[in-house]
């Protein structure tokens, strides 16, 4: 079964680094492009590692859409799959969300993969059914009483198109060649998706931009993308809150190679599966002889401590003024075993209510043994989690 579809060894690498690392900058052993090989943009707040001067912005608003947003959950393994029901996660189901906001949460994060639904010329439009579709279960999210956030998730068109790709992940180099046609693509399909979404209240709807950038969409190429999608969006959804990710699978230090536009209705979005070799053990339910566990020692619970210390203290070094933050995926899977979870599901929550970081947990049902929700049964599973996340 597919599940995030995510480079394991490359993540465990990632995220181990931001545990480590001790430096004040948010630091780890991570390779941020460098940001002088990075057009200039209009759009851009200017606020890079390497700025003297940093525009504070108001991010009022999009801090007031972050408190919305609150405690999440992610239905992954849906519409982030190669078709619906193709990984186990869907169909989504009204029950199933109606499920979620009973439950007591705010939000639900819904992956979308549209570049399979989109056609591969111009002008790429996309399959106006999937359009529909994804509409439904939005308008369902809406109706329950949370908000929805639609991102763009596994681009494998883009992210897989590398000049070397015989090389590690971390040190693959984007194909320049076909960077203006996926481009392109992209532009077109983010039109399309602001166009058919605009009617949506802009309280009830996030755009998520790209999801853990990486391989072929390089930092500098990243960047491009948010120049030139972000006057697309505002073009029809002037009021819409847009997230957006980083590099490096969206680890947080990434925000130093990330330049955003200088709006203050943004929500940076890192991911957060910390430990590595605790939270990412056996996903795909293939767990190791060896077992993880995390207890909550003060070790671990200072080293969480320091990674959401570090993660505020850098955006607000490069963002004056606030930059709201969503943790948009963070988990761990079941081979550690249930209490373990518990015991760092709480921890995490708690961290996040004390730094003001709202969260989408991944994920709902049959997502690589991350779940809390039994499809079949139509109830909760991890009743224990469950609590831990919302108690």
């Amino acid at each position: 079964m597919n599940i995030k579809n995510t480079s394991l060894t490359l993540l465990a690498a990632l995220a181990f680094s931001l545990s480590a690392c001790n430096s004040s900058d948010g630091g780890g052993n991570l390779t941020a492009a460098n940001n002088k090989d990075t057009p200039a943009d209009p759009t851009s707040s200017g606020s890079t590692s390497g700025s003297s001067q940093k525009q504070v912005i108001d991010y009022t608003l999009g801090k007031a859409m972050n408190a919305r947003i609150g405690k999440g959950i992610n239905m992954g393994n849906t519409f982030d799959a190669t078709c619906e029901s193709c990984w186990g996660g869907g169909p989504v189901e009204l029950s199933q969300v109606q499920a979620i906001a009973a439950a007591g949460f705010n939000s639900i994060r819904l992956p979308v993969r549209w570049d399979l639904e989109a056609e591969n010329e111009a002008p790429y439009t996309i399959a106006p059914e999937y359009l529909a579709r994804v509409k439904e279960v939005v308008g369902w999210i809406n109706a329950a009483g949370l908000v929805a956030i639609i991102n763009m998730h596994h681009h494998q068109s883009f992210l897989n198109d590398v000049a070397n790709p015989e090389a590690e992940v971390k040190n693959q180099k984007p194909n320049l060649e076909n960077a203006e046609k996926h481009l392109a693509r992209i532009d077109a399909i983010w039109s399309q998706i602001a166009a058919y979404f605009a009617d949506v209240p802009n309280e009830k709807l996030v755009f998520e931009l790209f999801n853990e950038p990486r391989g072929g969409v390089s930092a500098d190429l990243h960047n491009q993308m948010i120049a030139r999608t972000y006057p697309i969006i505002r073009a029809t959804n002037p009021g819409r809150t847009i997230m957006y990710g980083c590099n490096d699978y969206n680890a947080y230090t990434g925000i130093r190679s990330l330049k955003l536009p200088a709006d203050g209705n943004i929500i940076f979005t890192p991911h957060y599966y910390v430990p590595a070799q605790y939270a990412l053990q056996g996903e795909n339910y293939n767990c190791p002889e060896t077992i993880t566990t995390w207890e909550g020692t003060t070790a671990e619970i200072n080293s969480m401590q320091e990674d959401f210390d570090k993660m505020v203290r850098l955006a607000d070094e490069l963002y004056p003024g606030g930059l709201p933050i969503n943790i948009g995926e963070f988990g761990a899977t079941e081979c550690g075993g249930i209490p373990s979870r518990v015991k760092w599901v709480k921890q995490f929550v708690k961290q996040a209510k004390s730094h003001n970081i709202s969260w989408n947990y991944w994920g709902f049902t049959n997502v690589g043994g991350y779940e809390i929700f039994d499809k079949e049964l139509g109830t909760w599973s991890d009743t224990e989690t469950l609590n831990a996340l919302l108690k």
